[in-house]
C-alpha cells in the first residue's frame, strides 16, 4: 500500500478527502470567526454519493490495512505526526480562527493532540491466554472495519485525533465528519494524513445536518465513535440499531465539584475558576457545580469573584485568556441561563445578569451565588461561562446532591485529608474522578461517562478495545490414541 498523494498544503481552500483526493461539491456553506461573527472560507457539503464513494473506499482499503503489521502501523503513526507538526504554527492560526481561542491555547491544543498520538504509541493490542490439560483458550482483538467519527466544534483536532489514532493503530479505517461550525483543522489535518496513509486509511466529509444520518445509516459502517450533545447521542444509538453498529457516546456532563472545609482557601479558589471556565466553559467535563463547605464558603467565593475580575475575554489577538463562545447556537444557549437567573432573581456574585451585544459572541465569566436546587443553572449544562456554587454541612447530603443528575461525566473532590476526599469520590456516579484537581483529561486514561453522558468510552489501555472485536479461539490438543493390540 502506497501513500495518496494531494497537492501542497494551501490554507484558504478547504477540501474533502476521498479516496485519498480533495473532492469538492457544488453546495457550500461557510464557518463563523466567534470573535467578529464574520464568515469564513467556502467549504463543501457532502452529498450521499460522496458518502458512498467514502465508505467504499475505506472497505476496500481496511482488507490490506487490516493486515498491516501492528508495528507498521504506529510507523505510520510516526510520520503522520511529523507531517502534521510541521504545520503546526498554521494549524494554530486556523484553529484559532475558526474556534476563537486565544492564540495560546490554539497552540496547546495543537501540540497537546500530538501527545495523544505518543500515547498510543505506547500500547499494545491486549492478548489474554488460558491453558489447561485439554485445551489452550486465546482470546485477542480484531479491527471492526470501517469506523465513522463525529466530532464536535469545542476541540476539533484532539477530539478528532482522539479517534483517528485508536482506529487506525487497532487496523480500522476511518471516516471523520468534523462539525460544520469548525470544519477546517479537521480537513486540512486530514489532508496532510494523505502524505502518509494509503488511500481510504483516513478520509473526511464535511457538510450540513443531512450529513450525520448518512453514515450512522450506512451498512457498510461497522462503528460510530461521537462526541457531543446527549440528545444528538439518542438519535445517533437509535439510527445505528438498525444495523447493529458498534456506538461509542462521549455526551454532556454536569460535573459537580465538592470542597471540603480544610482546604487552603487562596490555592483552591483559582482552581475551582479555571475548572468551571476553561475554554469559555466549552468542556463536556468543565466544573458546572460547585459545592463548598459552609464554614468557608464566603471567604471561597470571594477568592473566587476577585479571581474571576482578572480573567480578561477578547479575541485570539488580544491576549485574552477566554475567547468567545464557538458559534451563535450556543451563544444564544448560554444567554437563557443568564436570563432565566435575572428573571429568578438569583445572586450574581460576579459577572452582568445581561450579556453585552455587539461584535462576537463574548460571554463575561459569572458565578451565581446559592440558586435553588431546582434551578435552571443548578440542572442544566449550559457549555458556557456561568457557573453556581452552593454551601453544605452534611457529607450524605451533598453527595446525594452532586449525584442527584441523569448525567456523570466528570466530577472533583478538594480537601487536605486525601483519604477523605478519595473515599467521597469513590460514591460520586461519574465516570472520571478528579481529587485535587479541575478536570484534565489524558490520552493514559480510560474516558466515558455514566448514565446519560455516554455509552463506552475511549483512550487509556482500555480504549483500542473499543475498536475491536472480541475473538476467542479453543485450541484443543491432539491426544496420542494408543491402539489395542
Amino acid at each position: 500500500m502506497s501513500p495518496s498523494k494531494v497537492s501542497s498544503i494551501t490554507w484558504d481552500s478547504f477540501s474533502n478527502i476521498i479516496d485519498g483526493q480533495p473532492r469538492g461539491s457544488k453546495e457550500k456553506h461557510q464557518g463563523v470567526n466567534p470573535a467578529t461573527g464574520e464568515k469564513l472560507w467556502d467549504v463543501p457539503i457532502a452529498n450521499q454519493q460522496d458518502v458512498d464513494d467514502a465508505v467504499a473506499s475505506a472497505k476496500k482499503a481496511f482488507e490490506s490495512w487490516s493486515q498491516v503489521p501492528f508495528e507498521t502501523r504506529k510507523e505510520h503513526l510516526v510520520k503522520f505526526k511529523e507531517a502534521y507538526l510541521a504545520h503546526a504554527d498554521d494549524m494554530a492560526k486556523l484553529l484559532a480562527e475558526e474556534t476563537g481561542k486565544p492564540h495560546q491555547f490554539a497552540q496547546f491544543e495543537v501540540h497537546g493532540a500530538a501527545m495523544w498520538i505518543d500515547h498510543h504509541l505506547t500500547l499494545t493490542i491486549p492478548e489474554e491466554r488460558d491453558e489447561d490439560d485439554e485445551k489452550v483458550v486465546t482470546t485477542r482483538y480484531t479491527p471492526l472495519g470501517v469506523v465513522g467519527a463525529i466530532c464536535p466544534w469545542n476541540f476539533p483536532i484532539v477530539l478528532s485525533l482522539g479517534k483517528i489514532a485508536p482506529a487506525i493503530l487497532t487496523g480500522n479505517t476511518i471516516i471523520v465528519k468534523p462539525s460544520p461550525f469548525t470544519p477546517y483543522t479537521a480537513l486540512k489535518m486530514i489532508e496532510i494524513a494523505q502524505e502518509v496513509f494509503p488511500p481510504g486509511v483516513v478520509q473526511v466529509v464535511g457538510g450540513d445536518d443531512k450529513l450525520g444520518p448518512m453514515l450512522t445509516q450506512h451498512p457498510d459502517i461497522a462503528k460510530i465513535s461521537f462526541t457531543g450533545s446527549i440528545a444528538t447521542g439518542k438519535k445517533i444509538m437509535a439510527a445505528c440499531a438498525a444495523t447493529l453498529k458498534r456506538v461509542t457516546l462521549e455526551l454532556g456532563g454536569n460535573d459537580a465539584s465538592i470542597v471540603l472545609p480544610d482546604v487552603d482557601v487562596q490555592k483552591v479558589a483559582p482552581e475551582l475558576v479555571m475548572g468551571a471556565f476553561q475554554n469559555s466553559g466549552q468542556v463536556c467535563v468543565a466544573t458546572k457545580r460547585i459545592y463548598i463547605h459552609q464554614d468557608i464558603y464566603e471567604d471561597m467565593l470571594n477568592a473566587m469573584v476577585e479571581f474571576t475580575k482578572t480573567m480578561k475575554v477578547g479575541a485570539p489577538s488580544d491576549n485574552a485568556l477566554l475567547g468567545p463562545i464557538q458559534n451563535q447556537m450556543q451563544y444564544e444557549k448560554v444567554k437563557t441561563f443568564f436570563e432565566d437567573t435575572k428573571n429568578k432573581g438569583y445572586k450574581f456574585a460576579v459577572g452582568s445578569p445581561d450579556v453585552a451585544t455587539g461584535k462576537g459572541f463574548f460571554v463575561q465569566p459569572t458565578i451565581i451565588d446559592n440558586p435553588p436546587n431546582d434551578s435552571k443553572i443548578i440542572t442544566e449544562e449550559p457549555f458556557g461561562p456561568i457557573v453556581p456554587t452552593q454551601p453544605w454541612t452534611d457529607e450524605e447530603e451533598v453527595i446525594k446532591r452532586a449525584n442527584g443528575s441523569n448525567t456523570g461525566l466528570g466530577a472533583c473532590v478538594w480537601g487536605k485529608d486525601v483519604a477523605r476526599a478519595e473515599a467521597i469520590g469513590r460514591r460520586l456516579e461519574a465516570g472520571s474522578v478528579w481529587i485535587n484537581s479541575w478536570e484534565k483529561p489524558t490520552p493514559a486514561a480510560f474516558f466515558g461517562g455514566h448514565k446519560e453522558s455516554g455509552i463506552g468510552g475511549e483512550w487509556g489501555k482500555e480504549g483500542l478495545k473499543a475498536y475491536c472485536n472480541a475473538q476467542v479461539m479453543h485450541s484443543y490438543k491432539l491426544k496420542r490414541q494408543i491402539s489395542k493390540l
